[in-house]
Protein backbone atom coordinates (compact mmCIF):
# COMPACT_ATOMS: atom_id res chain seq x y z
CA UNK A 1 0.00 0.00 0.00
CA UNK A 2 2.23 2.66 1.09
CA UNK A 3 5.28 0.98 -0.99
CA UNK A 4 4.14 2.39 -4.24
CA UNK A 5 4.01 6.02 -3.47
CA UNK A 6 8.27 5.67 -1.84
CA UNK A 7 9.42 6.73 -4.87
CA UNK A 8 7.38 9.91 -5.28
CA UNK A 9 8.43 11.53 -1.89
CA UNK A 10 10.92 14.00 -1.94
CA UNK A 11 14.21 13.27 -0.14
CA UNK A 12 17.27 15.33 0.14
CA UNK A 13 20.09 13.62 -0.79
CA UNK A 14 21.67 10.76 -2.84
CA UNK A 15 22.23 7.99 0.75
CA UNK A 16 17.88 9.00 1.30
CA UNK A 17 17.23 7.87 -2.21
CA UNK A 18 19.26 4.93 -2.17
CA UNK A 19 17.48 3.91 1.25
CA UNK A 20 14.06 4.42 -0.19
CA UNK A 21 14.88 2.45 -3.42
CA UNK A 22 16.51 -0.44 -1.35
CA UNK A 23 13.36 -0.78 1.20
CA UNK A 24 10.67 -0.76 -1.85
CA UNK A 25 12.86 -3.63 -3.35
CA UNK A 26 12.46 -5.56 -0.02
CA UNK A 27 9.00 -4.50 0.81
CA UNK A 28 8.00 -4.98 -3.29
CA UNK A 29 9.87 -8.72 -2.41
CA UNK A 30 11.85 -7.87 -5.92
CA UNK A 31 15.09 -7.73 -3.65
CA UNK A 32 16.30 -10.59 -0.66
CA UNK A 33 19.42 -9.87 -0.09
CA UNK A 34 22.25 -7.16 -0.02
CA UNK A 35 23.61 -8.53 -3.32
CA UNK A 36 20.52 -8.54 -4.87
CA UNK A 37 19.58 -4.71 -3.93
CA UNK A 38 23.55 -3.60 -4.86
CA UNK A 39 22.87 -5.45 -8.54
CA UNK A 40 19.44 -4.12 -9.01
CA UNK A 41 20.34 -0.66 -7.90
CA UNK A 42 23.70 -0.70 -9.46
CA UNK A 43 25.43 0.33 -6.08
CA UNK A 44 29.07 -0.13 -4.80
CA UNK A 45 29.12 -3.55 -2.02
CA UNK A 46 30.45 -0.36 0.31
CA UNK A 47 27.52 2.13 -0.37
CA UNK A 48 25.04 -1.05 -0.67
CA UNK A 49 26.23 -2.08 3.39
CA UNK A 50 26.06 1.54 3.99
CA UNK A 51 22.35 1.80 3.04
CA UNK A 52 21.30 -1.51 4.16
CA UNK A 53 23.06 -0.99 7.52
CA UNK A 54 20.72 2.29 8.45
CA UNK A 55 17.54 0.60 7.37
CA UNK A 56 18.51 -1.94 9.66
CA UNK A 57 19.06 0.40 12.61
CA UNK A 58 16.16 2.50 12.51
CA UNK A 59 14.28 -0.90 12.16
CA UNK A 60 12.79 -0.50 8.65
CA UNK A 61 14.89 -3.90 7.57
CA UNK A 62 15.24 -7.09 9.44
CA UNK A 63 17.91 -9.30 8.18
CA UNK A 64 18.56 -12.71 9.22
CA UNK A 65 21.86 -14.01 10.36
CA UNK A 66 23.39 -15.95 7.47
CA UNK A 67 26.12 -18.51 7.16
CA UNK A 68 29.59 -17.21 5.51
CA UNK A 69 30.19 -18.61 2.43
CA UNK A 70 33.68 -17.47 2.09
CA UNK A 71 34.80 -14.13 2.62
CA UNK A 72 33.36 -10.89 3.44
CA UNK A 73 29.81 -10.73 5.59
CA UNK A 74 27.73 -13.69 5.82
CA UNK A 75 24.88 -13.60 3.33
CA UNK A 76 21.82 -12.88 5.39
CA UNK A 77 18.13 -12.84 4.19
CA UNK A 78 16.01 -9.24 4.20
CA UNK A 79 12.82 -8.36 5.12
CA UNK A 80 10.71 -5.26 5.49
CA UNK A 81 9.59 -4.35 9.03
CA UNK A 82 5.70 -3.98 8.21
CA UNK A 83 5.50 -3.51 12.14
CA UNK A 84 7.74 -0.86 12.49
CA UNK A 85 4.75 1.71 11.97
CA UNK A 86 1.16 1.71 11.95
CA UNK A 87 -1.80 3.48 11.83
CA UNK A 88 -5.58 3.78 13.69
CA UNK A 89 -8.30 4.22 11.14
CA UNK A 90 -11.99 4.86 12.45
CA UNK A 91 -14.98 4.43 9.99
CA UNK A 92 -18.73 3.50 10.03
CA UNK A 93 -19.88 0.06 9.83
CA UNK A 94 -23.80 -0.03 9.76
CA UNK A 95 -25.17 1.77 12.88
CA UNK A 96 -21.35 1.41 14.71
CA UNK A 97 -18.79 3.03 14.63
CA UNK A 98 -15.43 0.45 13.80
CA UNK A 99 -12.12 0.92 14.91
CA UNK A 100 -8.92 -1.14 13.22
CA UNK A 101 -5.23 -0.93 13.68
CA UNK A 102 -3.33 -0.93 10.99
CA UNK A 103 0.77 -2.24 9.36
CA UNK A 104 2.02 -0.99 6.44
CA UNK A 105 1.17 -3.81 4.43
CA UNK A 106 -2.41 -2.63 5.71
CA UNK A 107 -2.68 -5.94 7.52
CA UNK A 108 -5.36 -5.54 10.43
CA UNK A 109 -3.72 -5.81 13.73
CA UNK A 110 -6.49 -5.40 15.97
CA UNK A 111 -10.38 -4.76 15.50
CA UNK A 112 -13.10 -3.23 17.83
CA UNK A 113 -16.25 -2.04 17.47
CA UNK A 114 -18.70 0.49 19.50
CA UNK A 115 -22.37 0.34 19.08
CA UNK A 116 -23.94 3.64 18.55
CA UNK A 117 -27.72 4.43 18.87
CA UNK A 118 -29.63 6.08 16.42
CA UNK A 119 -30.77 9.10 18.10
CA UNK A 120 -26.84 9.98 19.57
CA UNK A 121 -25.79 13.68 19.80
CA UNK A 122 -22.37 14.95 19.34
CA UNK A 123 -21.48 13.52 22.74
CA UNK A 124 -22.57 10.62 22.92
CA UNK A 125 -20.90 9.71 19.32
CA UNK A 126 -17.17 11.71 20.34
CA UNK A 127 -17.26 9.26 23.34
CA UNK A 128 -17.67 6.70 21.32
CA UNK A 129 -14.56 7.81 18.97
CA UNK A 130 -12.36 8.36 21.70
CA UNK A 131 -12.92 5.42 23.02
CA UNK A 132 -12.08 3.21 19.99
CA UNK A 133 -9.03 5.56 19.58
CA UNK A 134 -7.99 5.07 23.21
CA UNK A 135 -8.33 1.20 22.70
CA UNK A 136 -6.59 0.90 19.58
CA UNK A 137 -3.60 2.78 21.30
CA UNK A 138 -3.44 0.60 24.10
CA UNK A 139 -3.32 -2.53 21.84
CA UNK A 140 -0.06 -1.46 19.35
CA UNK A 141 2.08 -3.79 18.92
CA UNK A 142 5.61 -3.45 21.83
CA UNK A 143 8.33 -1.04 19.53
CA UNK A 144 5.67 -0.21 17.34
CA UNK A 145 5.50 3.72 16.28
CA UNK A 146 1.70 4.85 15.85
CA UNK A 147 1.61 7.24 12.80
CA UNK A 148 -1.85 8.73 13.77
CA UNK A 149 -5.49 8.89 13.37
CA UNK A 150 -7.43 8.31 10.44
CA UNK A 151 -11.34 8.78 10.27
CA UNK A 152 -13.30 7.65 7.38
CA UNK A 153 -17.11 9.11 7.81
CA UNK A 154 -19.82 8.82 5.36
CA UNK A 155 -22.08 12.36 5.26
CA UNK A 156 -21.44 15.66 4.99
CA UNK A 157 -17.71 16.90 6.00
CA UNK A 158 -15.92 20.09 6.76
CA UNK A 159 -12.39 18.20 5.81
CA UNK A 160 -10.56 21.77 6.34
CA UNK A 161 -11.85 22.04 9.76
CA UNK A 162 -11.55 18.56 10.43
CA UNK A 163 -15.61 18.53 11.26
CA UNK A 164 -18.58 16.39 10.46
CA UNK A 165 -20.95 18.22 9.52
CA UNK A 166 -24.13 15.28 9.12
CA UNK A 167 -25.09 11.73 8.88
CA UNK A 168 -28.02 10.19 7.58
CA UNK A 169 -27.52 7.48 10.13
CA UNK A 170 -27.36 9.94 13.00
CA UNK A 171 -29.09 13.03 12.20
CA UNK A 172 -29.07 14.40 15.61
CA UNK A 173 -25.41 14.57 15.30
CA UNK A 174 -24.59 17.84 13.90
CA UNK A 175 -20.94 19.46 13.34
CA UNK A 176 -18.77 17.29 15.30
CA UNK A 177 -15.22 18.47 15.75
CA UNK A 178 -13.10 15.43 15.00
CA UNK A 179 -10.22 16.87 15.57
CA UNK A 180 -11.00 18.54 19.11
CA UNK A 181 -12.23 14.79 20.16
CA UNK A 182 -8.93 12.35 19.14
CA UNK A 183 -6.06 15.09 18.74
CA UNK A 184 -5.56 14.32 22.48
CA UNK A 185 -5.64 10.65 22.14
CA UNK A 186 -3.75 9.71 18.91
CA UNK A 187 -2.47 12.74 17.54
CA UNK A 188 -2.20 13.26 14.47
CA UNK A 189 -5.82 13.04 13.13
CA UNK A 190 -6.45 12.76 9.65
CA UNK A 191 -10.67 13.24 8.37
CA UNK A 192 -11.50 11.83 4.80
CA UNK A 193 -14.62 10.99 2.86
CA UNK A 194 -14.86 7.22 2.90
CA UNK A 195 -15.70 6.70 -0.80
CA UNK A 196 -12.07 9.29 -1.12
CA UNK A 197 -10.47 6.59 0.66
CA UNK A 198 -11.92 3.44 -1.62
CA UNK A 199 -11.33 5.42 -4.67
CA UNK A 200 -7.97 5.90 -3.75
CA UNK A 201 -6.75 2.18 -2.65
CA UNK A 202 -8.97 1.04 -5.79
CA UNK A 203 -6.72 3.06 -7.56
CA UNK A 204 -3.28 1.87 -6.10
CA UNK A 205 -4.37 -1.97 -6.57
CA UNK A 206 -5.09 -0.81 -10.35
CA UNK A 207 -3.77 2.17 -11.67
CA UNK A 208 -4.48 0.93 -15.29
CA UNK A 209 -7.74 0.65 -14.62
CA UNK A 210 -8.20 4.04 -13.32
CA UNK A 211 -5.97 6.00 -15.69
CA UNK A 212 -8.06 9.00 -16.99
CA UNK A 213 -11.25 10.06 -14.80
CA UNK A 214 -12.91 7.33 -12.71
CA UNK A 215 -15.73 7.65 -10.44
CA UNK A 216 -17.11 5.47 -7.92
CA UNK A 217 -20.38 5.85 -6.98
CA UNK A 218 -22.04 4.31 -3.98
CA UNK A 219 -25.49 3.16 -3.94
CA UNK A 220 -26.46 1.87 -0.33
CA UNK A 221 -28.05 3.62 3.17
CA UNK A 222 -27.09 6.49 1.61
CA UNK A 223 -26.32 7.59 -2.14
CA UNK A 224 -22.70 9.36 -2.60
CA UNK A 225 -19.91 9.02 -5.43
CA UNK A 226 -16.20 10.26 -5.25
CA UNK A 227 -13.94 11.38 -8.31
CA UNK A 228 -10.59 10.48 -9.43
CA UNK A 229 -8.15 11.59 -12.50
CA UNK A 230 -5.22 9.13 -12.86
CA UNK A 231 -5.46 7.87 -9.47
CA UNK A 232 -5.49 11.02 -7.75
CA UNK A 233 -8.68 11.48 -5.49
CA UNK A 234 -10.15 14.87 -6.32
CA UNK A 235 -11.01 15.97 -2.33
CA UNK A 236 -11.61 19.81 -1.93
CA UNK A 237 -10.32 21.33 1.08
CA UNK A 238 -13.35 22.12 2.12
CA UNK A 239 -14.30 18.30 1.80
CA UNK A 240 -18.02 19.30 -0.08
CA UNK A 241 -18.04 16.67 -2.74
CA UNK A 242 -20.47 14.06 -4.67
CA UNK A 243 -23.48 14.34 -2.71
CA UNK A 244 -25.35 13.65 -5.60
CA UNK A 245 -27.92 11.99 -2.88
CA UNK A 246 -29.02 15.40 -2.17
CA UNK A 247 -29.81 16.58 -5.45
CA UNK A 248 -33.42 17.65 -6.06
CA UNK A 249 -36.05 15.99 -7.63
CA UNK A 250 -39.86 17.68 -8.63
CA UNK A 251 -40.97 14.25 -8.43
CA UNK A 252 -39.96 13.45 -5.39
CA UNK A 253 -41.47 16.87 -3.93
CA UNK A 254 -42.58 17.10 -0.26
CA UNK A 255 -40.15 14.11 0.77
CA UNK A 256 -38.17 15.39 3.82
CA UNK A 257 -35.01 14.75 4.01
CA UNK A 258 -32.06 14.18 6.77
CA UNK A 259 -29.89 16.82 5.52
CA UNK A 260 -32.96 19.36 6.39
CA UNK A 261 -34.32 19.80 2.70
CA UNK A 262 -36.90 18.26 0.68
CA UNK A 263 -36.99 15.88 -2.60
CA UNK A 264 -33.39 15.07 -2.73
CA UNK A 265 -32.52 12.08 -4.37
CA UNK A 266 -31.96 9.96 -1.18
CA UNK A 267 -35.70 10.44 0.22
CA UNK A 268 -36.34 7.87 -3.30
CA UNK A 269 -33.56 5.81 -4.02
CA UNK A 270 -31.82 5.23 -0.81
CA UNK A 271 -31.55 2.40 1.34
CA UNK A 272 -32.98 4.64 4.65
CA UNK A 273 -35.76 5.62 2.36
CA UNK A 274 -36.80 2.32 0.55
CA UNK A 275 -36.24 0.00 3.64
CA UNK A 276 -39.58 0.45 5.34
CA UNK A 277 -41.35 -1.01 1.60
CA UNK A 278 -38.72 -3.35 1.15
CA UNK A 279 -39.35 -4.52 4.68
CA UNK A 280 -42.93 -5.09 4.35
CA UNK A 281 -42.62 -8.08 1.46
CA UNK A 282 -39.33 -9.02 3.44
CA UNK A 283 -39.03 -8.30 6.97
CA UNK A 284 -35.71 -9.86 7.76
CA UNK A 285 -33.60 -7.59 5.93
CA UNK A 286 -31.10 -6.31 7.66
CA UNK A 287 -29.75 -2.64 8.34
CA UNK A 288 -26.14 -3.86 8.01
CA UNK A 289 -24.71 -2.75 4.29
CA UNK A 290 -22.76 -6.10 4.37
CA UNK A 291 -25.24 -8.71 5.63
CA UNK A 292 -28.04 -6.91 2.74
CA UNK A 293 -25.20 -7.67 0.53
CA UNK A 294 -26.13 -10.90 1.07
CA UNK A 295 -29.69 -10.96 1.29
CA UNK A 296 -30.82 -8.50 -1.76
CA UNK A 297 -29.25 -10.75 -4.16
CA UNK A 298 -32.64 -13.59 -3.74
CA UNK A 299 -35.50 -10.69 -3.58
CA UNK A 300 -37.30 -9.96 -6.23
CA UNK A 301 -36.56 -6.27 -6.21
CA UNK A 302 -38.17 -5.62 -9.86
CA UNK A 303 -41.17 -6.49 -8.48
CA UNK A 304 -41.73 -2.95 -6.75
CA UNK A 305 -42.50 0.26 -8.54
CA UNK A 306 -40.84 2.05 -5.82
CA UNK A 307 -37.43 0.84 -7.22
CA UNK A 308 -38.07 1.04 -10.18
CA UNK A 309 -38.54 5.05 -9.75
CA UNK A 310 -35.28 4.95 -8.16
CA UNK A 311 -33.11 3.31 -10.40
CA UNK A 312 -34.75 5.69 -13.49
CA UNK A 313 -33.81 8.94 -11.09
CA UNK A 314 -30.50 7.46 -10.00
CA UNK A 315 -29.43 6.69 -13.78
CA UNK A 316 -30.77 10.14 -14.61
CA UNK A 317 -28.63 11.60 -12.10
CA UNK A 318 -25.21 9.79 -13.11
CA UNK A 319 -25.72 10.48 -16.82
CA UNK A 320 -26.04 14.36 -15.35
CA UNK A 321 -22.53 13.55 -13.73
CA UNK A 322 -21.08 12.02 -16.74
CA UNK A 323 -22.20 15.51 -18.53
CA UNK A 324 -20.06 17.35 -15.68
CA UNK A 325 -16.70 15.42 -15.31
CA UNK A 326 -16.63 12.80 -18.11
CA UNK A 327 -15.60 9.90 -16.51
CA UNK A 328 -13.77 6.76 -18.65
CA UNK A 329 -14.54 4.19 -15.52
CA UNK A 330 -17.44 3.99 -13.39
CA UNK A 331 -17.79 1.37 -10.22
CA UNK A 332 -20.57 0.75 -8.78
CA UNK A 333 -21.22 -0.53 -5.32
CA UNK A 334 -23.38 -0.81 -2.72
CA UNK A 335 -26.57 -3.66 -1.78
CA UNK A 336 -28.74 -2.57 -4.35
CA UNK A 337 -26.36 -3.09 -7.00
CA UNK A 338 -25.73 -6.83 -5.78
CA UNK A 339 -29.42 -7.54 -6.88
CA UNK A 340 -28.35 -8.91 -10.90
CA UNK A 341 -31.93 -8.10 -12.55
CA UNK A 342 -32.03 -4.49 -10.55
CA UNK A 343 -28.16 -4.03 -11.85
CA UNK A 344 -29.25 -5.35 -15.39
CA UNK A 345 -32.25 -2.96 -15.20
CA UNK A 346 -29.95 0.15 -14.22
CA UNK A 347 -27.22 -0.48 -16.96
CA UNK A 348 -30.13 -0.41 -19.36
CA UNK A 349 -31.45 2.89 -18.23
CA UNK A 350 -28.02 4.61 -17.84
CA UNK A 351 -27.01 3.69 -21.25
CA UNK A 352 -30.41 4.55 -22.98
CA UNK A 353 -29.59 7.84 -21.41
CA UNK A 354 -26.67 8.07 -23.52
CA UNK A 355 -23.90 10.13 -24.23
CA UNK A 356 -23.19 13.60 -26.08
CA UNK A 357 -22.45 13.12 -29.55
CA UNK A 358 -18.76 12.01 -30.17
CA UNK A 359 -18.38 10.57 -26.99
CA UNK A 360 -18.57 6.95 -25.88
CA UNK A 361 -20.32 5.94 -22.62
CA UNK A 362 -18.22 5.54 -20.13
CA UNK A 363 -17.75 1.92 -18.59
CA UNK A 364 -19.91 0.59 -15.82
CA UNK A 365 -17.99 -2.12 -13.18
CA UNK A 366 -20.51 -3.76 -10.55
CA UNK A 367 -18.60 -4.28 -7.95
CA UNK A 368 -18.85 -5.36 -4.30
CA UNK A 369 -18.08 -2.68 -1.08
CA UNK A 370 -15.15 -3.00 0.71
CA UNK A 371 -14.19 -1.97 3.66
CA UNK A 372 -10.57 -2.96 3.33
CA UNK A 373 -10.25 -0.86 0.14
CA UNK A 374 -11.39 2.45 2.65
CA UNK A 375 -9.27 1.16 5.58
CA UNK A 376 -6.65 0.91 3.28
CA UNK A 377 -6.88 4.72 1.53
CA UNK A 378 -7.73 6.07 4.87
CA UNK A 379 -4.25 4.96 6.13
CA UNK A 380 -2.75 5.70 3.38
CA UNK A 381 -1.42 9.44 4.03
CA UNK A 382 -0.72 8.57 7.48
CA UNK A 383 1.53 5.83 6.67
CA UNK A 384 3.58 7.36 3.83
CA UNK A 385 4.81 10.50 5.68
CA UNK A 386 5.57 7.95 8.46
CA UNK A 387 7.86 6.11 6.57
CA UNK A 388 9.27 9.46 4.65
CA UNK A 389 10.24 10.83 8.52
CA UNK A 390 11.77 7.13 8.94
CA UNK A 391 13.42 7.15 5.79
CA UNK A 392 15.04 10.91 6.09
CA UNK A 393 18.79 11.40 6.93
CA UNK A 394 17.57 14.49 8.90
CA UNK A 395 15.57 12.79 11.55
CA UNK A 396 18.14 10.13 11.91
Amino acid sequence: MVIAEIADMPFAGAHERDCARAFALVARGAAHSRAEIGEQLGLRSTTTSRVVGDLVARRLLLESSGERAGRGRPAGLLMANSRRVGASVIHVASRSLAGVLVDLNGQVIEQRLAEVAPDADNPVMAKAMAGLAGELAAAMPRGMEHAGTAVSLSGLLDLRQRQWLMSSRWPRMRGLDVQAVLEPITPPVEVCRNLDAELRARAMQDPAGHSGGSLLLHWGWGVGLAYAVDGQSFAPAGGSFGEIGHWRFSRLAGRACGCGNTACLETGAALWSLMPRLRQEWPELSEDEATLQAQLPDCDLMSLPEIDMAARLLARALANVCRLLFPARITVTGPLAANARLWAHFDALFRAEGSMEGLATPQLVNDRSSQNYEIYGAAQPLLSRAVERALSARRA
